[in-house]
């Protein structure tokens, strides 16, 4: 017994000796050039898995088990330093930059991480702090004008809404996809933007980039040109964005990371309504209810005076302007971010898992988007060679009444801007349901002119739920210290599921059909899909002596297969019974399909004296879409740079500069469809006489030689640092030609068929992309960084197809907007020899002096042809970014701005032809009775003395005629997009010995949308777009009002 109690004695005083032995160390790690503070520095106990990473002031703290421990410190681009603690409580250190230089280092295609100076071709790589400091929903959107080349608009379309991504142009035709290629922890998959297209799909349900939380980005990389993304072969004709999440990489022992924000939506309302003229035509007041709904969206009537006239309920209101219409409509939205982050890590792996809430509740009432994400990194070296890494990421998403827009009918902004100004907002809600019918109270004579205020009390919804799981799994086996071998298993799987309730009285006052049925509509839709991407890759890197060797051969399969069913049901037996056992007549559709990809590839790239470089890809894919005779695809890839800084050490002021130049051949299978080269069947939902019917599928005929479409990329570039790194400059300009794109060509109706698809056409993009990055102030606590990007873009159709003899077309219609039914005003062409996107409209018939010929009564005339009046394509995109850092304090402002673009304002038109417009006042003003048209008179050539008294009549002949020169604008604007403001506190936190479990504070403060500088669309944000598509580019129609987001932040690190 009493030797048990010694030994415990022993064994006590060891261990409280072993506690009292333990000891914090904190202090500061600096650059030795400058003494500027480095964050992110490895501080580990050498032979433990302790260890701390320094704070944004270069500060650390960590406890250390004796006396006897040496602290490392490391960091890429630095000499690793090693101290031993002794009896010191503060240790102050400084690294010197490394003399063996690594040099930049970025992800390229296959998740490849590359010396920057080798590269070729142009990349990118994205700054994701910024993207966290104005963060939006979909991460795509707070890159705007931040990216040389990377044109982005984000449609102004509701809570969660997609974005459009173009890079160096529009590769191919509407009907495309024409978005990069996204790249997710090496699962590619296309952007999947569900813009609103107009009438029969009027809401937007985002796109694939909203299933990632930027939180979670830990890097993101643009392949800009075809060589960059040329090792993913028919997926890659857009180019590639390249996002990796985070893995808890440099973590030691537990962290936890919490991020929260809080974000206002304010309206913007830039619409300059006339406030002189009240509801009516003529000249008149309405004289009773009934007349005050059918005049009710023309704005024709007498002066506004204040004096009591009916409305379209039967009550009397005041004969007044309403002011603020949008803003009395609209709700101020809201986003409630919250992201909660728990990272670890020892000397063998690390691990990150976060879940993120996002509650937006948008400016349309009833609109609501919800979304969580829960996402899991972890890498593990399983011994010495072995490492396995693993990333999944799942999202459940909830789009809940996205808005309409884009066409007349259903929709608020539809209505705002089409109503007369004297109708106050308060009674069009009070009277939404008329009491007699239970339908909508109309308030104007046109149906195509609906209340939203009856769709939110008559219950109408539209309610999406997407499920979404992304998994990544790789296995590197590193074979020696120059050659290794990978697998990679990528596997996605989606869900979603619709559920639509249309009320039957909406825009009718009848509610029954005619066989004494309710109407209404009831439909539901499920649709879900796996992408299976599985690869290999071996690689190897070796320098012998003054030449250096990185090759790489691999091999990938991707597979896609979806299913998709839908049911609806209208005529109702039981009014406001929305279901589908309630309805009389019933549809519904099944659809399946499957493809896959089978590829090999190999890189092979030779280095002289780190200063000369070639790189060689090639790619074969063969297509289970394709005929089996002719289903493969081979694209290659070659490019160069001279790194010839190496030859100008002697002069101090270039730090670095590089020459790049690359040619490359990638391609893209879309529009080449499932079943394409195969006659296909449908069989129809119901017998008739006891016999099941079937038909052939669609009026094309199979095409089975149809190819996918190529796009041939050449490329030079300039790449300079000078003066200590203070100045960057990077140039590169390009060439882009796309042929044999998939087009529909027209056949004799004798086949039996109307069009078949060929591979006919072809298009051209060129451009000149620059980023220039100046730090004009650089002092131990203030620094000031300035960078300006630019890119310019030309582009040229160069053939749509053929005639059925041969004859080479001219042009190719995408859309008539005027013929849809629910639009209004021009087409959309592709003309060979002119820019991509060209808007036509008629315009006024002039005579050869260049004279606008009208009537004798002093009416237009309109063209007999359509004529181009721009692409909608911007030719230059850029921003200029500013970003001052004062000790822990650092401010962002940011510019950008969109030029050489067109659009036609359908809104503006509505507006003019009811009367509601500035510019119908024109005739009408004091002093004025009539208009007196600048021109002369057809008949006689003299010049017009006639006043047109019927100014409804005279402005109406706009749409009719579709002249669209009054509404025909620029696209360009330059905005003050953003200012941020934030502090970092975690210095603070130091000094306060109770609070030190605070690893690091961050608040921040921003503004997005600040003012827009220069514009030349009136009433409109010209990025006030309804579509993310291609088919409706430059036509505005109805979209939202875009809005000034505020947000707040915290960011808190224990």
């Amino acid at each position: 017994m009493r030797k048990f109690t010694t030994l415990l004695v022993i064994l006590l005083f060891a261990g409280l000796q072993a506690v009292f032995a333990q000891r914090t160390i904190s202090g500061r790690v600096t650059k030795a050039a400058d003494d500027t503070s480095l964050p992110g520095v490895v501080v580990a106990v050498r032979g433990t898995t302790t260890g701390a990473l320094t704070d944004a002031d270069g500060r650390y703290t960590l406890t250390v088990p004796d006396n006897q421990s040496v602290l490392q410190f490391s960091f890429i681009g630095f000499t690793t330093k090693e101290i031993t603690v002794g009896t010191q409580t503060v240790i102050d250190v400084s690294l010197d930059e490394s003399t063996v230089e690594m040099g930049e280092i970025v992800v390229t295609a296959l998740g490849i991480k590359r010396e920057a100076k080798k590269l070729g071709y142009a990349v990118t790589a994205v700054e994701t702090d910024g993207m966290i400091a104005t963060k939006t929903i979909n991460p795509m959107e707070s890159l705007v004008g931040k990216v040389s080349g990377l044109n982005i608009t984000a449609p102004a379309a509701g809570a969660g809404a997609s974005t459009q991504i173009r890079l160096r142009g529009q590769a191919a035709f509407a009907g495309a996809n024409n978005a990069p290629l996204l790249v997710i922890n090496g699962l590619p998959i296309d952007q999947g933007a569900q813009g609103a297209n107009g009438y029969g799909s009027p809401r937007d349900l985002g796109d694939n980039m909203n299933n990632i939380n930027p939180a979670d980005i830990e890097s993101m990389t643009v392949l800009k040109g075809a060589t960059a993304a040329a090792i993913y072969g028919s997926r890659a004709a857009n180019g590639a964005i390249i996002i990796t999440t985070k893995s808890g990489r440099g973590s030691r022992g537990i962290g936890v990371e919490y991020n929260t924000s809080i974000t206002a939506q304010e309206v913007l309302d830039f619409f300059e309504f006339q406030d002189v003229y009240g509801l009516g035509v003529g000249g008149l007041k309405p004289v009773s209810a009934s007349n005050a709904t059918a005049n009710g969206q023309f704005g024709w009537g007498a002066k506004l005076d204040g004096e009591l006239v009916p409305a379209f309920n039967g009550t009397m209101i005041p004969y007044e302007f309403q002011k603020n219409r949008l803003k009395e409509y609209f709700n101020t939205g809201t986003v409630f971010d919250n992201t909660l982050a728990f990272s670890g890590g020892t000397e063998n792996g690390s691990f990150r898992a976060s879940f993120a809430r996002t509650d937006t509740k948008g400016i349309e009432p009833t609109n609501e988007y919800k979304r969580n994400i829960a996402n899991l990194g972890v890498t593990y070296d399983i011994t010495k060679k072995v490492n396995f890494s693993m990333n999944v990421n799942y999202t459940n998403e909830s789009y809940i009444n996205p808005p309409q827009i884009g066409s007349q009918g259903e929709g608020s902004m539809n209505f705002l801007t089409r109503i007369a100004l004297s109708t106050p907002l308060s009674i069009c809600k009070e009277s939404a349901i008329n009491p007699a019918t239970g339908t909508e109270w109309p308030v104007a004579g046109w149906t195509t002119i609906n209340n939203p205020y009856y769709a939110h009390q008559a219950g109408q919804s539209y309610i999406q739920t997407r499920d979404r799981f992304l998994g990544t799994a790789v296995l590197r086996y590193d074979i020696t210290d120059w050659l290794y071998a990978q697998g990679r298993f990528n596997y996605d799987y989606s869900l979603s599921f619709t559920e639509s309730k249309r009320p039957g009285g909406i825009g009718t006052s009848q509610p029954m059909e005619t066989d004494g049925t309710w109407k209404g509509s009831y439909s539901v839709n499920e649709g879900w899909g796996t992408d299976i991407n599985a690869d290999f890759l071996v690689g190897g890197s070796k320098q012998f002596g003054k030449f250096s060797v990185d090759a790489s051969v691999g091999g990938n399969t991707f597979r896609v297969k979806n299913h998709n069913f839908s049911t609806g049901a209208t005529h109702f037996t039981v009014r406001d019974l929305y279901s589908i056992a309630n309805g009389v007549t019933k549809t519904q559709g099944f659809g399946f399909n499957q493809s896959r990809v089978n590829s090999m590839y190999a890189m092979a790239e030779f280095g002289y004296r780190s200063m000369f470089f070639l790189n060689f890809t090639g790619r074969e894919d063969w297509f289970s879409v394709l005929n089996p005779a002719n289903n493969s695809k081979f694209y290659s890839s070659v490019s160069g740079s001279f790194v010839f800084s190496e030859l100008l050490k002697d002069l101090s002021w270039i730090s670095y500069g590089k020459l790049r130049g690359s040619w490359a051949q990638v391609g893209s299978a879309n529009g080449v469809g499932t079943y394409e080269g195969n006659l296909t069947y449908n069989i129809a939902n119901n017998q008739f006489n006891g016999q099941t019917l079937a038909s052939i599928a669609g009026g094309g005929a199979p095409n089975p030689n149809l190819q996918p479409f190529t796009v041939e990329e050449k490329e030079i570039g300039l790449e300079v640092r000078l003066f200590d790194d203070r100045l960057h400059v990077d140039v590169a300009a390009f060439d882009k030609l796309t042929t044999d794109q998939i087009l529909n060509v027209q056949l004799s109706t004798a086949s039996g068929y109307s069009t078949s698809k060929k591979n006919l056409g072809s298009l051209k993009n060129q451009g000149i992309e620059f980023m220039i990055e100046y730090t004009p102030v650089e002092t131990k606590d203030f620094r000031w960084i300035s960078s300006w990007n630019n890119a310019f873009l030309k582009t040229e159709v160069l053939s749509v197809g053929v005639e059925p003899d041969g004859t080479p077309i001219d042009n190719l219609l995408v859309i008539n907007f005027n013929t849809t039914g629910m639009e209004f005003l021009g087409s959309l062409y592709y003309t060979v020899g002119m820019p991509m996107n060209q808007l036509y409209t008629k315009t006024y018939l002039r005579d050869e002096n260049g004279d606008i010929l009208l009537r004798d009564n002093g009416r237009l005339i309109a063209t007999t042809d359509y004529v181009p009046v721009g692409s909608s394509i911007p030719k230059h995109t850029g921003g200029w970014n500013n970003t001052f850092t004062y000790k822990n304090l650092a401010l962002g402002v940011f510019f950008d701005y969109k030029f050489g673009g067109t659009v036609l304002s359908s809104t503006l038109l509505n507006m003019t032809r009811q009367g509601l417009s500035m510019l119908s006042l024109e005739g009408r003003r004091e002093g004025e009775n009539g208009l007196v048209f600048p021109g002369v008179y057809r008949s006689s050539g003299l010049p017009n003395t006639t006043a047109v008294t019927d100014l409804q009549g005279f402005y109406g002949d706009y749409r009719n005629l579709q002249i669209g020169d009054p509404f025909t604008f620029k696209s360009d604007f330059v905005k003050l997009r953003s200012i941020s403001v934030s502090y970092d506190f975690t210095s603070a936190f130091r000094q306060v010995s109770f609070l030190d479990f605070v690893k690091g504070l961050t608040l921040t403060a921003s503004c997005r949308n600040v003012a827009i500088l220069y514009k030349d669309l009136p009433n409109l944000d010209p990025e006030s777009v309804q579509s993310s598509g291609d088919t409706r580019a430059g036509y505005e129609n109805s979209s939202l009002p875009t809005t000034r987001n505020y947000m707040f932040s915290l960011n808190v690190k224990f």
